[in-house]
Parts: structure tokens; C-alpha cells; sequence
């Protein structure tokens, strides 16, 4: 009986809560509820109209620092890379819009573009590492595969460049030969017809991950390194991220030797990867852009031609 009145007392109580909040709201608080939703209303429209402007004007600001970005991006890499190759390599993933801008500002600053030569995704995948040995092992002509990536690297980074002199854009057989054993494994896409060897060399990465990057790329990047005379890794913002192969050349031993650019997907990003290939031509190395780990915008002082 107890239980029974006890529900019965809960119900009524519920009923009576409702009935008020009804009278409630239909009379004294009606106009404060309906004023007060009206006015948020209004405020939050209010809101969205200035976000939006606001949006329009930084797309606005965007737009014009890039198109001063086009402008000067002549005078800024004027001369800077003149007598010098660079091999092109790019990375799986990587942007074709942005790789053709890196070539269209190496040839601005008076440079040319020996190879160009696709990572492609067999070389970083784990379970290929042993067929990736024996064939650096088969054109390295008794290199020990200790470490396949590695002596790949090596063996790669010879074939593409040379530190200097006559070879410098000079066809090199070997360097057929060698293009051609990776190729025919599905580890590189390149044009083996006619192999010109460069001395510097821009590596092109991908926003997204590039799996088994701090065993795979980076022994690669320091190998061109050690080839050449200079070596940048240029990549899209969100690439500095600690999985991204900017961000993991910024935490590798590499970082003291090749140099990195952060923001390849504006045109100031472009710019900043030749003037920091021309620092690396006179012995100098930095990491640029406005990611984690750079060290500023660009080099300073900016290289002169």
C-alpha cells in the first residue's frame, strides 16, 4: 500500500511540475523565453555574417600575398643555381602540380633539371627491403646489403649526381644501367633513354605519411647528400607533422645536413626550396617554412646569385 501511494504521490507530482511550467510559459515567462531565444537567434546570424566576412578576407589576403609571391619569385631566384643540374626525386604521394613548380623555378634561377626520378611505394614497404638489397647489391658490384636502404640509397644517389666537374650534366651509361635494375622491380619510375647526372638534388614529399620514412628516406636523403653538393627535402604543409617526412628528417641526425621547406604548397614555399638549395650549394643547411622544428621563413640572409 505504502508503494502504491508512494507512485501514485510521484505521478501527481510530475503532472502538477508539467501544468506549471505550461501556465508558466504561456504566461508571465513567455515574452522573456521568446525575447531571450530572438535575441541569441540574432546574435548567433550576426556571428556567421562576421565569420564569413572574415573568412572572405583572409581568402582575400591569401590571394594577393601569392600573387606578389608569382611576381617576385623571378627576382628572388635569379641566378642562384647557374652551372648547376638538380635531379628531381619525388616521393610516393607526392603533388605532380608541385613537383612541375619546382622544376619551373630551378630553370628561373638558372638551373636545369637533369633527371626526374619517382620513389615508388615498393622502395619504403618492409617486405620488399630484401629484394631492394639484391638488386643494390647487383649494380653496386659487391656492396654488402648490411642495410638495404642504405646501400640502395648509395647506389641510387651515384647514379643521379656527381659532386662536380665534367660529369655535371654529362649522360653517364652506369647510371642507365643502374636506373633500369630499380625500374625493372617496380622500386623507381624514371627515363632511363638518356641519364643526365646533376650535383644538387630536391626531393619532393607528400602532405600525407610516407610509411617506413625514418628507415627508407632518410638514408636516401643523406646519400644524395654526401653525392652532391646540396640536397633539399621540400614537402606540403601538414608534412612537418612527427610522421610526416619533413617532420621526420627534423628529428633524424639528417637534420644537420639537409636542409627542408615545410610549405611547398604556396608559391612563396617554392621559392624558399631554391634559395635553400642555393644556401646548401655554399656549405650552409637550415629547415624553413612555418612548421614544427623550422628555424624561420627563409634563409638569412637571403642567397645572392
Amino acid at each position: 500500500m505504502i508503494d502504491f501511494r508512494y507512485h501514485i504521490v510521484s505521478i501527481v507530482a510530475i503532472f502538477m511540475a508539467l501544468a506549471i511550467g505550461i501556465v508558466l510559459g504561456s504566461g508571465p515567462l513567455k515574452d522573456d523565453i521568446s525575447g531571450f531565444l530572438e535575441d541569441r537567434t540574432q546574435q548567433l546570424a550576426q556571428e556567421k555574417v562576421d565569420l564569413q566576412s572574415e573568412i572572405s578576407a583572409l581568402r582575400t589576403e591569401i590571394d594577393s600575398s601569392e600573387q606578389f609571391a608569382e611576381l617576385s619569385q623571378p627576382v628572388l631566384v635569379d641566378g642562384l643555381l647557374t652551372a648547376h643540374v638538380t635531379t628531381v626525386v619525388v616521393l610516393p604521394g607526392a603533388d605532380g602540380d608541385q613537383v612541375s613548380a619546382v622544376e619551373d623555378a630551378v630553370d628561373a634561377a638558372g638551373g636545369s633539371v637533369g633527371e626526374r626520378v619517382t620513389i615508388e611505394a615498393a622502395w619504403t614497404d618492409p617486405e620488399q627491403s630484401e629484394i631492394l638489397g639484391r638488386v643494390a647489391e647487383g649494380v653496386a658490384r659487391g656492396g654488402k646489403a648490411d642495410d638495404p636502404y642504405q646501400l640502395a640509397g648509395q647506389v641510387l644517389a651515384d647514379a643521379l649526381l656527381t659532386p662536380g666537374g665534367r660529369a655535371v650534366g654529362a649522360p653517364s651509361l652506369d647510371s642507365i644501367a643502374a636506373l633500369a635494375a630499380f625500374e625493372s622491380e617496380g622500386f623507381i619510375s624514371a627515363d632511363e633513354e638518356e641519364v643526365i647526372r646533376g650535383d644538387t638534388a630536391i626531393v619532393v614529399g607528400p602532405a600525407d605519411v610516407v610509411p617506413g620514412a625514418d628507415l627508407a628516406v632518410v638514408p636516401l636523403l643523406t646519400s644524395l647528400d654526401d653525392v652532391g653538393v646540396g640536397t633539399v627535402l621540400s614537402a606540403p604543409d601538414g608534412s612537418d607533422q612527427s610522421e610526416g617526412v619533413i617532420g621526420v628528417l627534423r628529428g633524424s641526425d639528417a637534420d644537420g645536413v639537409v636542409s627542408s621547406e615545410d610549405r611547398l604548397d604556396t608559391v612563396n614555399g617554392v621559392t624558399v626550396t631554391i634559395l635553400a638549395l642555393a644556401e646548401q650549394t655554399a656549405g650552409g643547411v637550415g629547415h624553413y617554412g612555418t612548421g614544427e622544428g623550422s628555424d624561420g621563413p627563409a634563409p638569412d640572409p637571403l642567397p645572392r646569385g
